[in-house]
């Protein structure tokens, strides 16, 4: 579902329809899904699998946001981050937590970036405000 609001609110296309293996052509994301993987926003989970109704983690939803905005040429600045997690961080997430948290996109979470926690709707909805709010500059 996090996908497909960014891949909306973005108006992002593909002609190419390719998916991922266990995305049905039936699935009300699989459009969504199939551009968001076609623009390199979204990799999967290996095997050609995505697990479309597994929860998103804090540092998937960080990598997707910084994939999207790369995609539409936004430029966000790599730089260290003072958490006391942050080594928790997955080595493949660790550009993007740092571009999102100095970008102000994202902020901690009790005082934490709490990389492998599941992603809140109202987390969604915020991020999902501040990226328009800041694309929109």
């Amino acid at each position: 579902d996090f996908a497909i609001l960014l891949v909306r609110a973005f108006k992002l296309e593909s002609d190419n329809t390719e998916n991922f293996s266990d995305v049905s052509d039936s699935d009300y994301f699989a459009k969504e899904l199939a551009i968001a993987r076609n623009e390199g926003i979204v990799g999967g989970i290996g095997d050609n699998k995505y697990a479309p109704q597994n929860n998103i983690t804090r540092q998937d939803m960080m990598v997707i946001v910084y994939r999207t905005l790369s995609t539409l040429g936004v430029e966000l600045k790599v730089a260290d981050v003072s958490y006391d997690d942050f080594a928790d961080v997955a080595d493949y997430a660790k550009d993007a937590v740092k571009a999102l948290i100095n970008a102000g996109l994202v902020n901690g979470k009790n005082g934490k970036i709490a990389p492998t926690d599941y992603t809140t709707r109202a987390e969604v909805a915020v991020l999902l405000k501040r990226i328009l709010d800041y694309t929109s500059k």
